[in-house]
């Protein structure tokens, strides 16, 4: 990110904020068994949400606990690094770690994983990460203990990378954070060698209301990477839920949008002013980070603005839910990239939303108002309130986008369309829970489920389970891109990883490994052997002097590695591409006798590029040294240019004389009849000679010596 646009981030401060602050949404984790246990530890543990994942709101998860170490588990496994930081596939380490077959068939599990790995050695790996590893293994649920007792949100990663965008779109288990502390209690449990469960629970999680009040905080600009693009999908996704729920009058919503501001010591410098409207009242950070190029803070910022307008004068008109039409539509056909994000297509937008005239072009104008105006703007005054929170009811700041809160409390997890209908519906109190909210009990896509059952079991690459309001549906899982034809039927392309993901699996990048690429994701093929290294592979091999220096071994085994390569990352077969082949390196000549190939050199190895295999002349000699030498060739070549410049006169001398002759010819043939002539045109030699030889000797006439034609053949009839 350019230094400017660091420097904006810094001064883009909400004013004001000072008595808020952000709040860790808590939930309880309890000890069941053994007895002693849950005894020992009645109270329970805290533990705080992670901002990624599905909590089960309004329930709780059940299972035996389990930490992969040496120490805690029943079987000696090995990571790297250690097993504990889930830092590794749990397919990957030794042996491979899959809790779906261990055990009762039925069991529920909760792994139990460490922060970090904290040491300077060691890069940590992302806590999505870790989940995804906790999820791969068949957990049901990751609990990350800290390296310190405190305890924090565990953030969405905010990379823009295919793997990014897999953890955010497809972990399907809940995940919670516990101190250090806790974490020791936990693991002290397991030394004992019983079996302990724990239950994360999440039934007194939100204030319990006759009507649920829910807000979303979102922001129009769409170059956030996988954040922006997960909350494009939950948007389009969630319209018929929101819809029906504002039909019946259960909810009432609002969307929020966050709100930067300048300090007034700086309103007036070109950063503010390039990235926040009405003297730089209102800001937004830039979209890509650079404030000289693409679109700015200040586009966004009007475009947010823009969008509440639209909320408000729907609301006004008692269709609020059209809110979710125009965001969506917005987010399909005024996109960034494109070029066409900004007020002419926003407008398009309204009028599309806007058919039966329920509002108008110019109530959305006055409502925006003017951009560089010097005055408040009370939709984005309200903006800033709201986002304050209220320490008085426990209502934190909103600093993250995209953010739900749910009756004043921020909702954790995954923003998808289940998720998130399950937490709204826990908001309801007892008796008064609509019966659309029976859909969001059980997570029809959740493993095991009927919905996860019928799309991984698909061949057509649709085996990502979405759930939706009317139940689930299968999309293009990992491995495939969506192509939606001219029909809108949607088809999945199988992605080859090997070729297009920037970060392979580290067991496919080192020098004797290799990426697979296999329909809808890839492998890592570990531990290619290097048959030149053990006995040459059979080939001929020698040590032979070069020079004074000691002797230089060489041998005829070339090793296939690379085209090897080259067809695994392709998908093809490598059956017919061998290891290695018996080819004799440069500077010597393959000589076979009796199926066995040995190698000769072609010349004294000090005079011979053992790179490019191209002999020299013996400099002591002065001439070749079994090659052609220099002055050699460069005789031979002298001669053929000599050769080719004498034979290319004669054929310039001989073209010359056909065409002086012609000419002649052309000018008698004005004065006489000449019907000797040869095929060619050229005057003819036999029989009695020429007529140009008649002409020129005796008779008398002939060309005169004045320079013009004298008698010809005796006639006084001249020209």
């Amino acid at each position: 990110m350019p230094h400017s646009a660091i420097a904006l981030v810094t001064l883009l401060l909400s004013v004001g904020w000072a008595g808020a602050h952000f709040v860790i949404e808590e939930s309880a984790l309890k000890v069941v068994l053994p007895p002693e246990a849950k005894t020992k530890y009645f109270k329970g543990f805290d533990m705080a949400l992670a901002n990624f994942g599905a909590p089960r709101y309004g329930g709780a998860l059940r299972g035996r606990l389990v930490y992969i170490d040496a120490q805690h588990y029943t079987s000696q496994h090995t990571c790297s690094p250690p097993c504990g930081y889930a830092c590794q596939d749990f397919a990957s380490a030794t042996p491979p770690v899959d809790l779906r077959l261990a055990g009762d068939p039925g069991e529920t599990y909760i792994m139990l994983v460490d922060r970090g790995p904290n040491t300077t050695a060691t890069t940590a790996c992302k806590f999505a990460e870790k989940v995804w590893n906790v999820q791969s293994a068949g957990a049901r649920g990751a609990i990350v203990v800290n390296y310190e007792d405190a305890l924090t949100t565990m953030e969405a990663p905010d990379d823009d990378d295919e793997a990014s965008h897999r953890f955010l779109t497809n972990i399907t288990i809940p995940a919670a954070f516990v101190t250090r502390a806790t974490g020791e209690a936990l693991k002290g449990l397991l030394k004992g060698g019983a079996a302990v469960y724990v239950s994360m629970d999440w039934t007194d999680l939100l204030p319990k209301k006759q009507q649920v009040h829910w807000e979303f905080w979102t922001n129009s600009n769409d170059q956030c990477g996988s954040i922006c693009d997960v909350q494009k999908q939950f948007i389009k996704q969630f319209v018929p839920v929101a819809k029906e729920f504002d039909a019946h009058n259960w909810t009432v919503f609002e969307p929020h949008y966050i709100v930067w501001v300048c300090p007034s010591l700086y309103r007036s410098s070109d950063v503010c002013r390039s990235q926040c409207i009405r003297q730089s009242r209102y800001c937004s950070p830039d979209p890509d980070g650079n404030l000289t190029a693409g679109y700015s803070g200040r586009d966004v910022v009007q475009e947010n603005l823009r969008q509440l307008c639209v909320f408000k004068l729907a609301s006004d008109a008692g269709r609020a839910h059209l809110w979710w039409d125009y965001v969506t539509a917005f987010g399909e056909r005024c996109d960034m990239q494109s070029g066409s994000y900004g007020e002419q297509c926003a407008l398009k937008v309204f009028d599309s939303i806007n058919a039966d005239r329920w509002s108008s072009r110019q109530a959305l104008t006055a409502c925006v108002g003017q951009q560089d105006s010097d005055a408040p703007h009370p939709i984005m005054d309200a903006q800033l309130a709201a986002q304050k929170g209220d320490d008085a009811t426990g209502e934190g700041e909103v600093w993250i986008l995209p953010t739900i809160r749910i009756n004043g409390i921020q909702y954790r997890g995954k923003m998808a369309t289940a998720e998130v209908l399950r937490a709204i519906c826990a908001g309801f109190a007892a008796g008064n829970t609509p019966e659309a909210c029976s859909k969001a009990v059980d997570d029809p896509c959740m493993q095991g489920s009927k919905g996860y059952q019928d799309c991984t079991a698909r061949l057509d690459g649709k085996t990502q389970c979405i759930a939706t309001f009317a139940g689930y549906n299968c999309t293009c899982g990992k491995g495939y891109l969506p192509h939606v034809d001219a029909q809108g039927v949607e088809t999945c392309l199988d992605l080859n990883e090997c070729l297009s993901v920037s970060q392979l699996d580290p067991k496919c990048t080192c020098p004797r490994c290799a990426c697979n690429n296999t329909r809808g994701g890839y492998e890592c093929i570990t531990d290619i052997p290097d048959e030149c290294a053990s006995g040459y592979g059979g080939c001929w091999h020698a040590d032979l002097k070069v020079g004074a220096g000691p002797p230089v071994s060489f041998s005829a085994c070339k090793d296939n590695l690379p085209a090897y390569k080259r067809a695994l990352a392709r998908g093809l077969p490598t059956a017919d591409i061998p290891l290695h082949t018996c080819t004799c390196p440069p500077c010597f000549t393959a000589v076979e006798s009796r199926g066995v190939i040995t190698c000769t050199p072609k010349c004294d190895l000090r005079y011979c590029d053992l790179e490019a295999g191209v002999c020299h002349a013996d400099p002591s000699s002065g001439g070749s040294k079994g090659g052609v030498g220099a002055l050699s060739v460069v005789l031979i070549v002298l001669g053929v240019v000599a050769a080719l410049g004498a034979a290319g006169y004669a054929a310039y001398q001989l073209r010359i004389r056909s065409i002086m002759q012609q000419e002649v010819r052309a000018i008698l043939a004005q004065y006489m009849r000449l019907d000797d002539t040869d095929a060619d045109g050229e005057l003819a030699a036999g029989g009695g000679g020429s007529r140009l030889k008649q002409m020129t000797g005796g008779g008398g006439g002939g060309i005169g010596s004045g320079g013009g034609l004298g008698d010809v053949g005796g006639s006084s009839n001249g020209v």
